[in-house]
């Protein structure tokens, strides 16, 4: 403090004044010396310091209006200094008003979960250490995370909307968190019973992931089970935040990561997508000094990582993320900001990992004497956080304030362990999940029946891609929970091929999303949106652009309703290929706008795949997959689009009361000689193959697959057993493409019905070719498909 705040430290408590002064050395050293000498209370403080701000940022009257750029003035330069620091303050001072509203019972709660948090990952320690728990001769892996030296957590939950009294399961309304694996407190605030944790770890029935999963969590109560990649949680949360948003509910979400997840570049996209549609999030960043063995110092140039917040455009502050009390009224405070509409805020929490990554590595962080094993942990770091125990630290200030007597603490100490014990107890004793329930449980039953279709519909004649805006059209105006996201989907662009044209002006924005350029978070806050019981429809510009969203498509989407029972009726819109089906029209994708990724998703269990060859079933394909409960990819053959296709206009029906059932082939044309299987635009090729073909005497019968997964095994068995040979065709490339899936499954179903081998037609093993000589010979055309069956019927 400088020798001009003398007196004020006679006014005023020492305490605030030292936590000021600490904050002003971290967001505005120049206010140091510009502390009032004489004020009587918190609240002069304050309004004194935002007039010295107010006059600090003011630019010379010579040079204020000149321009830095077009529409921006060096006055309103200055101003988003003034207004970013003018936040900061007030954020302080309203977490200073938050800590001292604290109730004892609050800090009770607080230190009791600290401490059942301590006992219960000192008990899970010991249980794998033992190694008592065993199915037969195996024992339960325990893959546990320890929390020892994070318990301060807690203060995160302490002032959210948690607990029954905000429902449970599908009448859960409160908030909602998404810890990490050491966030075991914050956990406990939420679902205080320890027996869930235990569960879990040992892998027993009894909780949602009965054994599929490590992670902890129950959505039904406020709390997203984690996963292993870092940012899954982050992004999630981003999408039932907008789902919150969507349905006017004042919930938050509180989403955790750690100093090594803010490394990863889809954290970066969720907080900068939450921050342009203000969202209701906290981002919670746990400084703890190390990701597995990796220390901050190698993890980041930056001093703090609060810092970062203001590249987004949200308020960030770093804090002692020891002591609950002040971890309570920093996600407090940030908690209210987003409630009030103000959007994120982002809380640094500086602590540290007392223990190894799990239990395995308690050796390899600290050192072992037999094995002789150095360790990795830091000695000064180890002797410096070993003095701020969070729980003593805590424990002490309670009975220094009366709070509780030592006596109290001891008692509570004492029933948290026999709590624990218990819980282990029963835990032991639970059943182990049986196998048929992990193989049932990929994909979710659909919720609504299919709707009854009009004996007379009304039909118009319809271009494959206003199918599709027709279908989306009918899916919003049907269902309110319907959206479009995507990267210019609205607005007055309409997206990248005009499919999403007018469903902004019709829906509104927040109906047709305009998002940020960031494909892992669009599909992220689609998945999390899906979750939170929205149907979110997603537009990639080009199915090329999914891969940096591959983690939300198959590490979350794919696996939410197997891992922990929630539906996610989510469609991932995805113009693909280079191919129109005529060899007269070429498309020039080249290698980023023309692949074809079905085998992506047909290798990943819990997606679907839809792949529309005609306007008709473009639609009714469309309604359907938005009406499954199971995240769709949905593949449009770009090539088909009526700008390149005018020729492959006809009737569909009018209306939402119109579906084609996901699953069920179409033949396309009746043979009897040989079977074509394919699907998208390689149906036209297919047919027009055929028709040269028939013209030879050879009758060609023309699979449409329509669905690649659930596959019409029906339709083509029935196929099969009539010619007797079977040539499979499409436009991915060969290697590991979805035509070797089919073979396999015919060659082992349907052995005794071939007369010869099954064979293929696809794109060469190469990347999709730009220049039109090239692209044409990488297609499958008409003319290979007629030497193919040639040869076929030959063999």
């Amino acid at each position: 403090m400088s020798d001009a705040s003398g007196d004020a430290t006679s006014a005023l408590p020492r305490e605030l004044l030292v936590d000021l002064h600490g904050f002003l050395s971290l967001e505005a050293p120049f206010l140091l010396r510009d502390l009032p000498p004489r004020v009587s209370s918190e609240e002069e403080l304050e309004s004194v310091l935002l007039g010295r701000i107010e006059a600090r940022f003011q630019t010379g009257p010579e040079y204020s209006e000149e321009r830095l750029f077009p529409l921006v003035s060096h006055r309103r330069a200055v101003s988003w200094g003034r207004d970013d620091l003018t936040e900061l303050v007030k954020g302080f001072f309203a977490r200073r008003t938050i800590r001292s509203s604290l109730t004892a019972g609050e800090r009770r709660e607080m230190l009791r979960t600290m401490l059942l948090t301590r006992a219960v990952d000192g008990f899970l320690k010991r249980a794998f250490d033992a190694g008592d728990i065993r199915w037969g001769d195996h024992p339960s892996p325990q893959k546990g995370f320890r929390s020892t030296g994070q318990e301060a957590i807690v203060g995160a939950a302490l002032r959210l909307r948690r607990g029954t009294a905000y429902g449970q399961d599908d009448s859960y309304r409160g908030d909602v968190i998404g810890p990490l694996i050491r966030d075991l407190g914050a956990l406990l605030m939420f679902m205080p019973d320890p027996t869930h944790p235990i569960l879990v770890q040992y892998g027993k029935s009894g909780t949602p992931v009965a054994g599929r999963d490590l992670h902890t969590g129950d959505f039904g109560r406020g709390v997203l089970p984690a996963a292993a990649p870092l940012a899954i949680s982050v992004q999630t949360l981003i999408g039932v935040a907008y789902a919150f948003k969507q349905r006017r509910e004042s919930r938050v979400c509180v989403a955790f990561t750690g100093d090594g997840g803010v490394s990863l570049g889809e954290w970066h996209e969720a907080i900068g997508f939450a921050a342009a549609q203000r969202l209701n999030v906290v981002f919670v960043i746990e400084n703890n000094q190390w990701a597995l063995g990796t220390h901050v110092s190698e993890q980041t140039a930056a001093r703090r990582f609060a810092v970062k917040a203001k590249g987004y455009g949200i308020p960030g502050v770093t804090l002692f993320g020891n002591d609950p009390d002040e971890v309570a009224a920093g996600v407090g405070w940030a908690a209210e900001r987003a409630r009030s509409g103000a959007g994120p805020a982002l809380v640094e929490l500086v602590t540290y990992r007392r223990s190894g990554h799990a239990h395995h590595d308690d050796d390899r962080f600290h050192g072992s004497e037999e094995p002789k094993i150095p360790g990795y942990e830091l000695e000064v770091e180890r002797r410096a956080w070993e003095r701020v125990d969070p729980i003593d630290l805590y424990r002490r200030r309670l009975a220094e304030e009366g709070v509780v007597t030592p006596g109290e603490a001891e008692e509570m100490d004492g029933e948290v362990r026999a709590e624990v014990e218990e819980a282990g107890r029963m835990a032991a004793q639970a059943p182990w999940p049986e196998p048929a329930d992990y193989r049932s449980r990929v994909y979710a039953p659909r919720s609504t029946p299919a709707p009854d279709a009009p004996a007379e519909s009304q039909m118009k004649m319809m271009a494959y891609d206003e199918a599709v805006r027709d279908g989306l059209a009918a899916a919003m105006e049907g269902d309110e929970r319907v959206f479009v996201l995507g990267e210019d989907v609205g607005g007055r662009y309409g997206g990248a091929f005009g499919v999403t044209r007018g469903l902004a002006k019709r829906f509104g924005d927040a109906r047709c999303l305009n998002t940020p350029l960031a494909e892992s978070a669009i599909v992220g806050c689609a998945v999390g949106a899906a979750i939170a019981g929205m149907r979110p429809v997603v537009e990639m510009q080009f199915a090329d652009f999914l891969a940096p969203a591959f983690n939300a498509l198959v590490n979350n989407a794919a696996k939410v309703h197997w891992r922990w029972g929630r539906p996610v009726p989510l469609v991932v819109r995805l113009p693909y290929g280079g191919a129109t089906g005529s060899p007269e029209r070429l498309l020039g994708g080249g290698p980023f706008h023309s692949q074809c990724p079905e085998s992506w998703f047909l290798h990943t269990p819990g997606w679907k795949v839809v792949a529309p060859a005609t306007p008709r079933d473009a639609k009714g394909l469309l309604l359907a997959s938005i009406r499954d409960d199971n995240p769709v990819a949905f593949l449009e053959a770009k090539g088909l689009y009526g700008f390149f296709r005018t020729d492959l206009r006809e009737d569909v029906p009018v209306g939402g009361d119109f579906e084609v059932p996901l699953g069920s082939a179409a033949v396309r044309r009746a043979g009897v000689d040989l079977t074509i299987i394919t699907y998208g635009a390689m149906v036209w090729t297919s047919l027009r193959a055929a028709d040269s073909l028939a013209a030879k005497g050879i009758e060609t019968e023309v699979v449409d697959l329509r669905t690649l997964w659930p596959l019409d095994e029906e339709t083509i068995s029935s196929s099969v057993r009539k010619t007797h040979r079977v040539l499979v065709v499409h436009e991915a490339t060969g290697r590991g493409g979805f035509g070797g899936e089919i073979a396999a499954r015919i060659s082992d179903q349907l052995f005794y019905f071939l007369d010869a081998p099954v064979r293929r037609i696809t794109a060469p093993d190469t990347p999709v070719p730009y220049s039109p000589p090239l692209e044409q010979h990488y297609l499958p055309d008409d003319g290979q498909l007629i030497a193919a069956a040639t040869a076929l019927l030959s063999e």
